[in-house]
């Protein structure tokens, strides 16, 4: 079985040799086939050509005889297994299976190589566009069908250089949506939690933008502090003022949804809602 495997493995390498081991099967059929007691024509025999020795159809010789046609006996025995072959004939199949064996390892760690540097150079062009959280890059990275181990080993080491840290993403992202597009806490940990960032980590960004320093009770009671609320207020004041022509209740319905889209607390959206109608009475 071992012969039989190694054989297999030397055909799926070096396709050319197929020849030669189909003559060697043929052979021993025919000396089988018209064995003693057998009557019939016997066909004529084939020549065997050592593939050990060198390419097929070069005129090698078998086994180190001069041109010398193997003998019934020796036909027969070439379907034995290693165990029947000269020790020298045994050191050469093992030197070639042993080399075959090197080369196909060698092959294979540089196609692994050349992978993780496909990889590596795809998420670079990715991060220099624009800020990825680990699990978008991820997602990219496999969508282009490069080895999720591979995958996860590139960015395992991007992560140790730190170009890779969901922390500082989602703190610039809470900072960006919050001064821009006025988003509250809620919503910027809902658009985290979509991106992949722990919870732990959006928190803690949440936290350095609409908080300070300052252990004040009406911060804490809201979860935001007195800068973010003023902040608030005055993006809010826009919005009141452009609904002066509605009765007061449509204007107040109107901020109220305004502030719980963007993911205001209850607490937060009370206050600033009093707090326009004694400012801006209508």
């Amino acid at each position: 079985m071992a012969a039989l495997a190694a054989s297999r493995r030397l055909l799926h390498l070096r396709p050319e040799l197929e020849l030669c081991l189909r003559s060697r099967v043929l052979t021993l059929y025919s000396c089988r086939a018209n064995g003693p007691g057998r009557s019939g024509h016997a066909p004529p025999r084939r020549r065997l050509v050592s593939f050990r020795q060198g390419p097929c159809g070069e005129g090698n010789t078998f086994a180190g005889k001069n041109n010398a046609m193997p003998s019934p006996d020796e036909q027969l025995n070439l379907g034995k297994d290693d165990s029947a072959l000269e020790p020298t004939e045994k050191k050469n199949f093992s030197d070639e299976f042993l080399q075959l064996s090197l080369e196909e390892e060698e092959g294979h760690d540089m196609v692994c190589e050349t992978t993780v540097q496909d990889v590596r150079k795809s998420a670079v062009e990715l991060l220099a566009a624009r800020a990825f959280t680990v699990s978008e890059l991820r997602k990219k990275l496999c969508g282009k069908k490069y080895p999720a181990d591979t995958v996860d080993s590139v960015i395992a080491d991007f992560k140790s250089r730190g170009l890779l840290n969901d922390g500082y993403y989602a703190e610039s992202f809470s900072r960006s949506r919050w001064q821009s597009s006025t988003w509250g806490p809620r919503r910027i940990k809902q658009a985290l939690r979509q991106k992949g960032v722990p919870d732990a980590e959006a928190d803690q960004a949440t936290r350095k933008v609409f908080q300070d320093d300052q252990d004040d009770e009406n911060q804490t009671a809201r979860g935001i502090s007195e800068a973010s609320m003023d902040h608030l207020f005055v993006q809010a004041s826009k919005q009141w003022q452009r609904g002066k022509s509605l009765p007061l209740e449509n204007r107040r319905a109107r901020i109220v949804r305004w502030l719980q889209y963007r993911g205001f607390s209850w607490g937060v959206t009370n206050t600033i809602v009093r707090k326009l109608e004694a400012q801006h009475p209508p």
